[in-house]
């Protein structure tokens, strides 16, 4: 019979520097909530977010803002404030990620959702927090809550000025996407978000994507917009001889929206980004990278059911730290693009997205050459119950580097299939499978496969109105 611990170097290496690695998202996470809460909400009725424009049409690449999947003629609930708790039981057929040291484990999550989404003539805003918390059957290291949260609001300043906020956080042991109430999301996403689909072995991670944008609507035809973003990873304990990249990045743009036709916009995107990382051994203990890009992009609602965005253009990454040294302060050009195909009818909402920029390498590498192609599949089946499926592959190549060599390929793929029950009740049952192969030189176990199984209940308390 398995230990308790089966490995020391799992676990939190004294009480002492869980305190401090929690102390940071504790006072993010905290700050996150305030703002919400004291934010004033009784404004009076219309979005200024691009999912509440009376012509719908499809974003054009650079606005930082991606929509539900959603079936035709579905609608978000607005101007509430709502509560769920639920109960799942988790089968984990890989607990580490690691298939030099691959164990099962069986596990309770105790989850809960709150969600505020608010609507008036000056302000959107909704904003979801799900924490979760994980009682493993063997591996009481893993025994303790698990944060991730979603923020997003459009406030109108003015007739043609509006000031944008968003933020995703997360704190959590490795990935459980069954348990944190993650929605598809369609269109294309954000040029500053990190790497979500190629992930090291399982520790405590923090991960935070926030952005401050201020647009001039100049014309029902123009607009401009300035952003500022910032992105931060950051692993707790990690194992001996097995350094992740701790990653703080800081970049700001500049989104020029031009709306062809009622259904069509072109776009043209200028970003700077400047990203440090630290702590990792394949590069050096530190690395800079900044990325000066480019992007051509148009958007469009083809018909009242489907949307298309298109977008490509130049990259050039300079990099400075301890590899340069070696090599020589190095520079490149790499050609970024991508697009977005979206399909939402009565029973079938459809989304599917590729994407290939210079981004995060997940905590493995650093800034490296991710490739990466999605799909989002929602689907009504008999009476009330519903499907949803994703899946997708992604590659990081660290050829960017002269001294380097290596790429890590990974698939991941998931289904959850749900049906209401009465009172407010969700019965659902999941399973999301990763696959992720290394090629090159890696002083990390990178390589494993891993399968998760979950099946619950979820209730939904009475929501309470914000008013009109």
């Amino acid at each position: 019979m398995l230990k308790k611990n089966l490995d020391p170097r799992r676990g939190s290496k004294d009480g002492n520097h869980a305190r401090r690695f929690w102390t940071k998202p504790q006072r993010t996470l905290f700050s996150c909530l305030a703002f919400v809460a004291l934010f004033p909400v009784g404004l009076a009725a219309q979005a200024t977010s691009p999912a509440g424009q009376s012509t719908p049409q499809a974003a054009v690449y650079g606005v930082g803002y991606q929509a539900p999947l959603q079936f035709e003629g579905e609608s978000v609930p607005l101007n509430q404030v709502s509560l769920s708790l639920g109960a799942s039981a988790l089968y984990d057929d890989n607990v580490f990620a690691d298939n030099s040291e691959r164990v099962s484990d069986e596990a309770l999550s105790i989850d809960s959702h709150l969600g505020i989404a608010k609507q008036s003539e000056h302000l959107n805003v909704s904003f979801d927090y799900m924490p979760f918390f994980l009682l493993y059957r063997q591996f009481d290291q893993y025994d303790r809550a698990n944060h991730s949260a979603n923020l997003n609001l459009a406030y109108r300043l003015t007739s043609h000025v509006i000031l944008g906020l968003h933020d995703t956080f997360g704190y959590q042991n490795g990935a459980y996407p069954s348990l944190t109430g993650q929605q598809i999301l369609s269109g294309p996403a954000s040029p500053t978000a990190l790497n979500q689909i190629i992930i090291p072995y399982t520790t405590r991670a923090l991960s935070n994507m926030a952005g401050l944008d201020l647009t001039f609507v100049k014309s029902q035809r123009t607009s401009l917009t300035l952003s500022g973003d910032y992105n931060q990873r950051k692993f707790g304990s990690q194992a001996a001889g097995q350094p992740l990249y701790n990653g703080n990045g800081l970049s700001g743009g500049l989104t020029f929206q031009y709306r062809v036709t009622e259904h069509t916009s072109f776009g043209i995107l200028l970003l700077h980004q400047d990203t440090t990382y630290a702590g990792g051994g394949i590069f050096g203990s530190r690395l800079r990278s900044q990325i000066e890009s480019t992007s051509l992009s148009l958007g469009s609602r083809l018909s009242p059911t489907l949307s298309v965005t298109v977008f490509g253009g130049a990259q050039y990454v300079h990099t400075l730290g301890q590899i340069s040294a070696a090599a020589g302060s190095l520079g490149h050009f790499q050609g970024s693009g991508g697009g977005s195909i979206t399909k939402e009818v009565r029973k079938t909402a459809l989304d599917l997205s590729f994407q290939r920029s210079v981004s995060d390498g997940g905590g493995l590498y650093t800034s490296a050459i991710y490739t990466n192609a999605t799909f989002g599949i929602r689907r009504r089946l008999v009476g009330r119950w519903e499907a949803d499926l994703h899946g997708g592959a992604a590659r990081a190549d660290a050829s960017l580097f002269q001294l380097a060599n290596g790429r890590i390929d990974a698939l991941i793929g998931g289904i959850d299939i749900n049906c209401p029950l009465a009172h407010g009740s969700v019965f659902h049952i999941s399973y999301d499978t990763w696959n992720q192969l290394t090629k090159g030189t890696l002083p990390i176990s990178a390589d494993f496969d891993r399968n998760q199984v979950a099946v619950g209940i979820d209730y939904k308390f009475k929501t309470f109105s914000l008013g009109r």
